[in-house]
């Protein structure tokens, strides 16, 4: 069931999702991932620059399976930075273009979001799922979730959270240019406030296995710890497992 706010704002959980369809409804997946150098800098302390590299390409290949796995995408579309990243996105089906803004810090993530929209819209996206590629525990629940609390609104926006409810780690837009995206800590608040504003159907969505996304080494830890990484991660850090700190404020077993 979904709790209206006083700001027309819905919130709703996974499990409470149910399904609407909207004939001819091309929903595009828009995947964004830095892979390159730099890639995943906070984990400095715990990893290397080659072992982040190795981790972020893995999250992506588990991003993009899972989006490709989804029976309700009709195209997937990566922004990515090296040429490892495209081929990885080739392999998946999807279709790469090259990320714009990689190595220009502020606001770079806009950029190459809007790129990402900009080029789904041009394949005929309706609907566009803004993704991170930083989000191993990716579910096809999580997509099938978002996609049912746009119900059938003809302007719609879901913001799937991030783990403390600040951050956007999945962003729903219907149709792909209903808002600009606005990504950058903390960024919920920013995106149901332009979507309010652009007279969207709104909704903020809880609880979903993307709600990890792996920037820091407690995240790291969180990811250590879960159930079931997906395959592509769960191999990564088995190659990482002798290198990973075992004291301090890092604590992992395995």
């Amino acid at each position: 069931m979904l709790n209206t706010t006083s700001m027309g704002v819905a919130t709703s959980s996974a499990a409470t999702a149910t399904t609407i369809d909207r004939p001819g409804d091309a929903v595009w997946a828009v995947v964004v991932a830095r892979v390159g150098d730099g890639a995943k800098s906070r984990l400095q302390d715990v990893l290397t620059a080659e072992q982040r590299g190795t981790l972020a390409l893995a999250m992506l290949a588990d991003v993009l399976a899972v989006c490709a796995a989804a029976p309700a995408l009709a195209g997937i579309l990566a922004v990515v930075d090296t040429p490892a990243a495209r081929d990885r996105a080739a392999a998946s089906g999807a279709t790469a273009v090259a990320d714009p803004a990689a190595a220009s810090g502020a606001g770079a993530m806009n950029a190459a979001v809007a790129t990402g929209i900009a080029a789904a819209a041009l394949r005929g996206a309706r609907t566009v799922i803004v993704l991170p590629g930083d989000v191993p525990l990716l579910s096809v629940a999580d997509l099938d979730a978002l996609r049912a609390a746009a119900g059938g609104a003809n302007e719609a926006v879901v913001v799937g959270t991030s783990r403390d409810g600040s951050g956007t780690n999945a962003l729903l837009l219907r149709p792909p240019h209903v808002m600009a995206p606005a990504f950058g800590p903390p960024s919920v608040e920013r995106h149901l406030a332009l979507a309010y504003a652009a007279g969207a159907a709104v909704t903020r969505l809880e609880g979903l296995g993307l709600a990890l996304d792996v920037d820091t080494p407690a995240d790291l830890a969180l990811l250590l710890r879960a159930v079931a990484p997906a395959r592509h991660t769960a191999a990564a850090l088995t190659t990482l497992r002798g290198s990973l700190p075992v004291s301090g404020d890092f604590k992992v077993s395995f």
